[in-house]
């Protein structure tokens, strides 16, 4: 608890993977935009994209940890000031958010695993787990895709409540994910 305003913080490990889960995503896009431009059959595009999916495969552990620790620990209550459409519309930006980091990862690795190469995490070969297949690796590569574009547009909701809770509302739900006290 936050003792100059009365509001609940998440407790120390909650914070940590927010921002650390929060740092490897942006770095995720601003790679995936990158990687995709590197001519095909260079070790140069090899390179990024199995970078790639070594943060991704690692981003997929950190958020699946995030959820264990999400249903086991009580998340701090909103403020009783905020309006229900909001507490609504938190929830579900909220549920998006989690739905998507645990879907790209998820269809990421999958993907990868219907190709000849499978995933190299970090220099480590994991699979390929199924036979080749284009049609598979496409359909999930299109997922990936789709889910890509529809997180980066939930992370700018994400971030201009969170900047409307400091700036406009001045209701401390900004400063309850704030690393330090």
């Amino acid at each position: 608890m936050d003792n100059k305003t009365g509001a609940q913080r998440y407790n120390s490990f909650a914070i940590f993977l927010h921002w650390l889960i929060a740092i490897g995503v942006f770095v995720m896009i601003g790679l995936g935009w990158y990687m995709t431009d590197v001519p095909k059959g260079t070790p140069e595009r090899a390179f990024w994209f199995n970078l790639h999916k070594s943060i991704g495969t690692t981003i997929g552990v950190l958020v699946l940890i995030r959820v264990w620790w999400r249903l086991t620990h009580k998340p701090p209550a909103l403020p009783d000031s905020m309006p229900g459409w909001e507490v609504t519309a938190a929830r579900i930006s909220h549920g998006l958010l989690y739905a998507c980091l645990i879907v790209m990862p998820v269809v990421g690795f999958l993907a990868s695993n219907f190709t000849k190469y499978g995933v190299k995490y970090f220099g480590i070969p994991i699979g390929p787990f199924f036979p080749e297949s284009q049609a598979m690796r496409d359909g999930l590569q299109e997922v990936h895709e789709i889910t890509s574009y529809i997180l980066v547009a939930v992370i700018i909701v994400h971030v201009v409540a969170a900047l409307k809770h400091l700036v406009l509302d001045k209701d401390n739900v900004f400063e309850r994910m704030l690393p330090g006290k």
